[in-house]
């Protein structure tokens, strides 16, 4: 796969109307771009966190200015606009509310960030995993979802985000559930949350594919640094769930792995 195949595949980008026109050495360029969008994201979304703590909404509005350009720079065109939308009511919201989207928009771009490092580290698993998925299987409805996060309220968010789509969910909350329920079921995908006590999801994603289970695995996280994706990769993450969760993010997401 070449690299404007590569960047066609970040959904986030609109790029099929540049790429047509750019040289190859301009595509090059547009890449060192967005390596550097990766590379200053996690400066980013400390500095904004920091301003809103302390409720300085000119400091916010000044770093999503900024921000704004960036992303209208790498053609991430429909985030500059929602992020422009907002801009421009900020002097009539609340700080509550002012937060809310700051906290919502930083998932969004979370998400971005770690689309562009996919795009790059990733193989090209399609085919393969379209092939597991439906091996046995005849409707998406004998579909199940093994999810593991050690906070139960995320799980009820995640089965109500999912609740419109045919997939049984199983939820536990430990690496140590998640392998007593192996001994007695094959799901045809697994989300696993990073951060947990003891095992955590990058351990336990190794710990799955040295039991000979094969289906896709999806690692739930708010972090988008590259030391931190690239770990996830290496036990073959074949996508991700941001948190905070975006339900309609999350369920596009799944069914892409399990259609």
């Amino acid at each position: 796969m070449n690299t404007r195949q590569r960047l066609l595949r970040i959904q986030d980008l609109t790029l099929a109307k540049y790429l047509q026109l750019m040289t190859d050495v301009e595509v090059d360029l547009y890449v060192e771009l967005l390596n550097s969008f990766v590379e200053s994201f996690p400066d980013i979304e400390f500095e904004l966190k920091a301003a809103m703590e302390a409720r300085d909404i000119d400091s916010v509005t000044r770093q999503l200015t900024n921000l704004r350009e960036t992303l209208i720079g790498i053609y991430a065109e429909a985030l500059a606009e929602e992020c422009w939308v907002r801009l421009n009511s900020f002097d009539r919201e609340r700080p509550e509310k002012i937060e809310a989207f700051v906290i919502f928009f930083l998932s969004m771009l979370t998400a971005l960030s770690i689309d562009i490092q996919m795009a790059f580290l990733i193989e090209d698993k399609s085919e393969e995993m379209a092939a597991n998925s439906f091996e046995g299987e005849t409707t998406n409805s004998n579909k199940s979802i093994l999810a593991v996060d050690d906070d139960t309220f995320f799980l009820d968010t995640f089965k109500a985000a999912l609740q419109d789509i045919p997939y049984k969910i199983i939820g536990v909350t430990s690496a140590t559930g998640a392998l007593d329920v192996l001994k007695v079921h094959s799901p045809d995908l697994f989300a696993l949350d990073i951060e947990m006590p003891g095992m955590d999801g990058i351990q336990l994603a190794k710990e799955i594919r040295a039991k000979g289970f094969s289906a896709p695995i999806v690692f739930i996280t708010g972090n988008a640094t590259k030391e931190y994706v690239s770990k996830c990769m290496d036990a073959d993450a074949a996508d991700f769930i941001i948190k905070p969760l975006n339900p309609r993010y999350a369920a596009g997401r799944i069914n892409r792995l399990l259609r």
